[in-house]
């Protein structure tokens, strides 16, 4: 007995061994596949990243360049994704010029007269006509990624920054801010023909999405482009434009509108921030005289938000 429990302890022991080691190479090629995996991956991001590149260097591969983009971007790194996304925009500005003087053009704005629809896509347009020269320019301004857009009875491409609302979900949160913001302008441009389009509180609204950015990104790469911007709408709140003013010519008196509209976006908004303090003590000024332009008025905002 007493040896028969000694060979079965021997047994065991040995048994045991035998698994630790079997568990131990099982664990080793585990580690090992999945190494490989994470090097084949990154590999496989590397290659999709690289070959993006070479196509983001001129905007005469601007189809291709948004066609490889749009199928790849999933498998590239946040990082990469942002560069890709940024040079992108970079060759759609550097090609805009060349489109513009393609659509400027008297024979092609007379044709687009009687062919533009407000909100129709490039491609949609190219549809809609007979004419083969016509439809061959809006088809590659369309996969180019441009957006047809008229003002004082012209018609020219924009960047059709709404298309870049897919990468949003691919790229650092800076540049997904920044994408939501050139949206909104791409979609509705705040003004034409030196009046307002959009209404006093889509104004105000759109100077505080980009004051946020810029206090929630300062060192973001398009810092400079998303200030330039909230100049720009800070100007229009204080101020209105050539067609849409703040305040009536004849009477002074402040839009009524504008009234509402910023007593509103005051008693909703309560945090801190720089030009809502502005817009408070310029609309507690103007309570104080009956809402008209005068001296102090004009002094207030030619201190707070002064323009050349």
């Amino acid at each position: 007995m007493k040896k028969h429990s000694i060979l079965l302890t021997a047994l065991a022991f040995i048994l045991g061994l035998s698994a630790a080691n079997s568990a131990q190479a099982e664990g080793t090629g585990a580690g090992a596949s999945k190494a490989a995996a994470s090097a084949t991956g990154s590999s496989h991001t590397q290659a999709v990243y690289t070959a993006a590149l070479p196509l983001l260097t001129d905007s005469g591969k601007l189809p291709q360049a948004v066609r490889y983009i749009n199928s790849n971007i999933y498998a590239v790194t946040p990082y990469q994704a942002t560069v890709l996304v940024l040079k992108l925009e970079n060759v759609h500005k550097a090609g805009l010029k060349v489109w513009e003087s393609k659509f400027n053009n008297s024979a092609v704005q007379r044709r687009l007269g009687s062919l533009y629809t407000a909100g129709a896509s490039m491609a949609k347009l190219a549809e809609s006509t007979d004419d083969s020269s016509l439809r061959t320019l809006l088809q590659g301004a369309g996969e180019s990624g441009y957006k047809l857009e008229t003002a004082e009875g012209t018609f020219f491409p924009v960047i059709d920054y709404a298309a870049y609302r897919k990468y949003k979900l691919y790229v650092t949160s800076d540049i997904r801010d920044y994408i939501t913001i050139m949206a909104a302008e791409s979609a509705l441009p705040s003004s034409k023909d030196n009046g307002l389009v959009i209404g006093w509180s889509e104004v105000a609204a759109r100077a505080l999405s980009q004051e946020q950015f810029v206090r929630t990104h300062p060192k973001s790469n398009r810092i400079a482009a998303v200030k330039q911007l909230y100049t720009m709408y800070e100007t229009d709140t204080f101020y209105g434009q050539n067609n849409t003013p703040l305040f009536h010519y004849d009477s002074l008196e402040m839009d009524l509108e504008a009234q509402k509209a910023y007593s509103s976006i005051l008693s909703k908004n309560t945090g801190s921030s720089p030009f809502l303090d502005k817009l408070e003590g310029f609309m507690k000024l103007l309570k104080e005289n009956g809402f008209k332009l005068d001296d102090a008025v004009e002094s207030y905002r030619k201190a707070e938000v002064p323009v050349s």
